[in-house]
C-alpha cells in the first residue's frame, strides 16, 4: 500500500520505481522466496519491522564505499539514529550501476542509485566523495563502526598466455571506453546473463561484428528463470551476433584464443579478431577490510567485498549490516 499512499499525499519522490530486473520472477520461478533487488524488505517483512528500530546507543559510523552495499547500509544506519559518513573513492555515488546502465535495456538500473541518493539526503548521511580512504583515514576520523563496501574488481588475466589490452580487454573496459574496439570481436562468456548479453548489444548496436564463446550449454542461461532469454537472444541474433556454446578456453597467446570443445576435447582456434572481451567475474576488492581488522572496535564488510555476486545480495547486505549496528 506504500506507492499509492505516497503519490496521494504528493510524496512521489518517495517512491522507488520498478527497474524491470524482473530479480522477482526469477525468485519465484526458482521456487524461492519473493524478493526485490530494489528493497530488501519484500519477502522479510516482519524481521525487517524490527530491524528499524532505533538504535540504542547512537555510533560514529565510518561506511567505505558508495554502491548499492555501501548506500544502503549508510541509510540504514542513519534512520536508525546513527551518525554516519560515507565515503567514496569515485566522483559520484552509485559503483558499478554506473558502468551496468549505459547498455541498451539497462538503462532502468540506474533508479536503484537515484532512489538511494534521495533516502541518504533525506537521513542525514555526510558523504564524501573522490576520496580513497586508507586506514590512516581510518585511525583519524576514529569512528566506533566501520562498514567497508569496497566492491569487486574484473579478473582480468583468468587464462594462461600474454595479453592485455589494447587487444585484449575485460568488459568494464569495453563499456565505458577505455581502449578503442576494432569492427571485428570475440567475446568470451562465463556471465551467461545481462552482464554479458547486454554488452554485447551494445557492441552491435555500434557496429560490430561479435562473436560470443561460452562454456553454458547455451548463450544468455541465467536468463532463463526471469523471462528474458527469447527477447535477449532474438535480438542479438537479429543484429549479427554469433553463438559458439560448450567451448572451454585455454590459452590467449600471439593473436591466438585456443579453447577445446568440452565433450570432445577436440581443439578449437580462434583467429583474425581485432579485440577480445573477456566476461568472466570480478574478483574481492577486500584489502582494505583486512587491513583494518584488529584496527576498529567494530568491523563488517558487505557486498561485493565479500564475494562478488548480484546487486541483490549487495542491498540486502547492506541492509542487514545497518540493522546490526
Amino acid at each position: 500500500p506504500d506507492a499509492p499512499r505516497k503519490a496521494q499525499e504528493g510524496r512521489l519522490d518517495d517512491i522507488r520505481y520498478c527497474i524491470r530486473d524482473n530479480f522477482c520472477v526469477g525468485r519465484v520461478n526458482q521456487s524461492k522466496p519473493l524478493a526485490c533487488i530494489h528493497n530488501p524488505e519484500v519477502g522479510e517483512e516482519a524481521r525487517a519491522a524490527a530491524g528499524r528500530r532505533p538504535a540504542a546507543e547512537p555510533k560514529n559510523v565510518m561506511v567505505i564505499g558508495a554502491g548499492p552495499a555501501g548506500m544502503e547500509a549508510a541509510r540504514t544506519a542513519a534512520v536508525r539514529g546513527h551518525r554516519v559518513k560515507l565515503y567514496e573513492r569515485a566522483a559520484e555515488t552509485g559503483g558499478q550501476v554506473n558502468i551496468i546502465r549505459r547498455r541498451p535495456g539497462r538503462e532502468a538500473m540506474a533508479g536503484i542509485v537515484a532512489g538511494l541518493r534521495r533516502e541518504l539526503k533525506k537521513a542525514g548521511v555526510t558523504l564524501v566523495t573522490g576520496t580513497e580512504v586508507t586506514p590512516e583515514i581510518v585511525r583519524r576520523e576514529n569512528p566506533d563502526a566501520v562498514v567497508v563496501a569496497t566492491g569487486s574488481q574484473p579478473i582480468c588475466r583468468p587464462f594462461p598466455g600474454d595479453y592485455g589490452p589494447p587487444w585484449v580487454l575485460n568488459v568494464w573496459d569495453a563499456i565505458v571506453g577505455r581502449h578503442p574496439i576494432g569492427a571485428k570481436v570475440l567475446f568470451i562468456d562465463q556471465n551467461g546473463g545481462h552482464h554479458a548479453t547486454a554488452t554485447v548489444e551494445m557492441l552491435a548496436d555500434q557496429g560490430k561484428k561479435v562473436d560470443m564463446v561460452t562454456s553454458d550449454l547455451f548463450v544468455g542461461i541465467q536468463l532463463a528463470s526471469i523471462g528474458d532469454l527469447y527477447l535477449s537472444r532474438q535480438r542479438l541474433l537479429q543484429k549479427g551476433v554469433t553463438f559458439t556454446t560448450d567451448v572451454m578456453i585455454d590459452e590467449i597467446d600471439a593473436g591466438t584464443v585456443r579453447g577445446r570443445e568440452m565433450y570432445t576435447n577436440r581443439t578449437v582456434l580462434y583467429e583474425g579478431y581485432d579485440t577480445v572481451i573477456l566476461d568472466v567475474g570480478n574478483r574481492a576488492d577486500d584489502q582494505l577490510y583486512h587491513r583494518l581488522k584488529g584496527q576498529v572496535a567494530e568491523l563488517l564488510r558487505v557486498g561485493d567485498c565479500v564475494a562478488p555476486r548480484g546487486i541483490d545480495m549487495a542491498v540486502y547486505e547492506g541492509r542487514r549490516a545497518g540493522e546490526r549496528l
